[in-house]
C-alpha cells in the first residue's frame, strides 16, 4: 500500500524509522541524524577518487572494485544509523574437524563477536546486486535531509567568513 505524502511528511517530522525491501530481505532504515551524515561523509572519502574512462567502462569498474568494500559500510552506516553501529552481536556456527586423515570428526561450535556495522556490511555486500546496493544508498541518502545539512553548513561557513580576524589596537603611522 502506497502511502500518502501527509503520512511520509509526518514520519519524516516525527523521524520514525522506516522499512525498505531489497533482495527479499527487510531493511528497518534508522531517522535521520547528524551523526549519520558525519560519518557517511567520512566513508564517502575513504573511496577512491578516480575518473572513469566512459569509453571503457567494464576495464575502469573492474580495476576500481578492489577498493571500494567501504560501499557496503556507507549503506550499513545509513541503515542503522550513528547509534547502532558499534553495537556488539554474536554469531555462532558449527566447524566440523577432521581427524587421523578424516576417519573420525569432531564439531564444535564458534562464537564469533562483531559490530552490527561489520556484520550488516557483510552482508549487503556478499548478498546483494549491484542495482539494490545502489537503490539502497541513493533512497537512503535522500531522505537524509542533507539539504537542511547543507544549507546549516554553508551558513555556518559564511559566519566564519564574516567575522574580522585581527584587530588593530594601536594606531600605526604612514611611512612606518
Amino acid at each position: 500500500m502506497e502511502k500518502t505524502i501527509e503520512e511520509k511528511v509526518a514520519q519524516t517530522i516525527l523521524q520514525q524509522s522506516e522499512e525498505m525491501t531489497i533482495g527479499g530481505k527487510t531493511y528497518t532504515i534508522a531517522p535521520p541524524s547528524v551523526a549519520t551524515l558525519i560519518l557517511v561523509s567520512g566513508g564517502v572519502s575513504r573511496l577512491p577518487h578516480l575518473h572513469l574512462d566512459e569509453d571503457k567502462v567494464i576495464e575502469e569498474t573492474l580495476s576500481v572494485a578492489k577498493d571500494c568494500q567501504e560501499l557496503g559500510d556507507i549503506a550499513a552506516t545509513l541503515i542503522l544509523g550513528a547509534k547502532h553501529i558499534n553495537d556488539i552481536v554474536e554469531s555462532r556456527h558449527t566447524e566440523k574437524k577432521r581427524h587421523l586423515w578424516g576417519l573420525f570428526s569432531t564439531k564444535h561450535t564458534v562464537v564469533k563477536y562483531e559490530t552490527k556495522k561489520e556484520r550488516l556490511s557483510r552482508e549487503l555486500l556478499e548478498d546483494t546486486t549491484p542495482r539494490d546496493l545502489h537503490n539502497i544508498i541513493a533512497q537512503t541518502l535522500l531522505k537524509m535531509q542533507v539539504g537542511d545539512f547543507f544549507g546549516l553548513t554553508t551558513f555556518l561557513t559564511e559566519i566564519n567568513l564574516m567575522r574580522p580576524t585581527k584587530v588593530e589596537t594601536e594606531v600605526i603611522a604612514s611611512g612606518q
